[in-house]
């Protein structure tokens, strides 16, 4: 195969930046298709990243994820101190048969085995490239979970003997009805103990009929996404903000527009400004992930105004903020809501365990009706068996006095990693506050990378989050997610020490990222 020596001085690519798609991903793509057509010649040089990322008005960063990821999967050959150049072998696409002349049979069979990848469908190509950009050092899904894996709740503290005593005494007199599968709405029992319980807490303001059982968060946001979207509706989501939130936007046919949050939240502003139309905004205003902060008051007002004034809807994330370290739990949006334009989502996913997989949604009065026809012909979101036992596990005060260790055991080892994270990190990360829930955001200087930060700390055995990987637009701000749910205080030292190496190990190394993007937080 012939290959070029010479410079290409421009790509001649342009990128949407209203697209649901991310710009890292619109470049991948459009080089990559550049690449098999023929435009860019084996072996041709490619112009420098900031030479791309100033003709495309990009971040840098963005410029670096694309290549990053074209030379993992061997369309970009790129050399330490050197140039980036089209790999001089390139795979073939199934039409290209043509210009493989000579080969025999067996050849061609090997390279249609080769080139399968190219026919897969769009979402199982994606999954494919996420796979072989995953850090190095990162483990597999099942796997025991290392500090500081976010998302993991103390487990080690949950009542196990207690749950495993009420599971039998509910099986053990399971009436026909149970056995049978249950109400679609969920467990009847399960949904008034849970409206008693939210009333109290949060401050939620429903009957039993407006509460609706999940099989967790994501099933609550793909269920009111797919009964309020048409193809193509915008939708407001926190930047950075938990990702799973814009997989459920993309699923439901919705387009994620990427709002700022800063110390005050959501920045309903920019939010007006960029789609003052949208048609459903999903927030976590009460402790917005990743970055912790708390929605202020007039935000939360605003947000409320511009709902009624446009009949949009308002998805209230409340995934952890019953874990506030000290006080009582602040009053939801919903209990703010005089319109009938929030809908209320809760998980069990952090204040029990991840293997629960139930979770909940509080409708407004007037879609009662709906979510109810919908579920009409649906099977149980989840085992009415477990459904049942936790209805008797929050009628009989187990889980509120469940819920108070937590709180008091999430402060002490908040202020732990906090003390060991100033103890060993000093002058390089600068912690949030934390006073809610079971994860802490710490800030990195410019010019080092989150990205290699993370994937430094996975190769010596320490899980950390890259905050860059929560934004959907451009990238603000580089800094680290800590979970300290899962990690005993006497342990945070050993953790941070490692951690600390790692951050002077990928000082050593540069700037930039071996690895654009890490799973997300697992799901609530």
């Amino acid at each position: 195969m012939k290959t070029s020596t010479g410079v290409a001085s421009s790509l001649l690519l342009r990128l949407d930046s209203q697209s649901s798609t991310p710009l890292h991903e619109q470049l991948f793509e459009g080089i990559r298709a550049r690449i098999l057509s023929g435009a860019l010649a084996p072996g041709l040089r490619l112009p420098s990243s900031r030479q791309l990322a100033a003709e495309l008005d990009v971040a840098r960063s963005t410029v670096l994820q694309a290549l990053d990821a074209l030379t993992a999967e061997g369309y970009l050959v790129a050399r330490a101190g050197s140039c980036t150049r089209v790999a001089p072998e390139l795979p073939l696409l199934t039409g290209e048969r043509s210009r493989e002349p000579g080969l025999t049979g067996a050849a061609r069979a090997a390279n249609i085995g080769r080139r399968q990848g190219a026919s897969r469908g769009p979402r199982l190509a994606a999954a494919t490239r996420a796979l072989r950009r995953s850090p190095v050092g990162a483990p597999r899904l099942g796997a025991a979970p290392r500090a500081f894996r976010p998302g993991v709740p103390a487990l080690d503290l949950f009542p196990t003997a207690l749950w495993a005593r009420t599971v039998s005494r509910v099986h053990a007199r399971a009436s026909t009805g149970l056995l049978d599968g249950g109400d679609p709405s969920g467990h009847a029992p399960l949904r008034e103990a849970i409206a008693t319980h939210v009333s109290v807490s949060r401050g939620v303001r429903c009957s039993s009929e407006q509460v609706f059982i999940t099989a967790g968060t994501q099933q609550a946001f793909d269920e009111v996404l797919r009964l309020a979207l048409n193809p193509g509706d915008p939708v407001w989501v926190e930047d950075p903000g938990y990702p799973g939130a814009r997989r459920a936007v993309r699923s439901a046919g919705g387009r994620p527009v990427p709002v700022p949050v800063d110390g005050d939240g959501l920045d309903v502003g920019a939010g007006l400004a960029h789609a003052p139309r949208a048609r459903v905004a999903l927030v976590a205003p009460s402790h917005q992930y990743p970055l912790g902060v708390t929605l202020s008051l007039a935000r939360r007002m605003a947000l409320l105004q511009w709902a009624e004034r446009t009949r949009s809807l308002i998805i209230e994330d409340d995934y952890d903020s019953e874990f506030r370290h000290r006080g009582r739990p602040l009053t939801a949006l919903q209990g703010l809501d005089d319109a009938g334009c929030v809908v209320y989502v809760g998980t069990f996913s952090k204040s029990m365990f991840p293997g629960l997989r139930l979770g909940f949604l509080v409708v407004p009065p007037s879609l009662v009706d709906v979510v109810s026809a919908a579920r009409a012909s649906a099977s149980a979101p989840a085992s009415s068996l477990e459904q049942a036992a936790l209805a008797v596990f929050l009628a009989e005060g187990h889980f509120a006095r469940h819920l108070r260790r937590m709180r008091a055991a999430y402060r002490e080892r908040g202020e732990a990693l906090l003390e060991a994270l100033h103890a060993d990190c000093a002058g390089v990360l600068a912690p949030r506050p934390c006073d809610t829930g079971m994860q802490v955001c710490a800030f990195l200087p410019a010019p080092l990378s989150d990205l290699r930060v993370r994937d430094e700390a996975a190769r010596q055995g320490v899980e950390v989050a890259a905050l860059s990987d929560y934004f959907l637009g451009r990238r603000r701000e580089s800094g680290l997610i800590f979970g300290f749910g899962g990690v005993r205080p006497d342990d945070m030292r050993a953790g941070t020490r490692i951690l600390a190496r790692a951050i002077e190990a990928a000082r050593r190394r540069g700037p930039r990222s071996s690895h654009p993007r890490a799973k997300g937080p697992p799901p609530r």
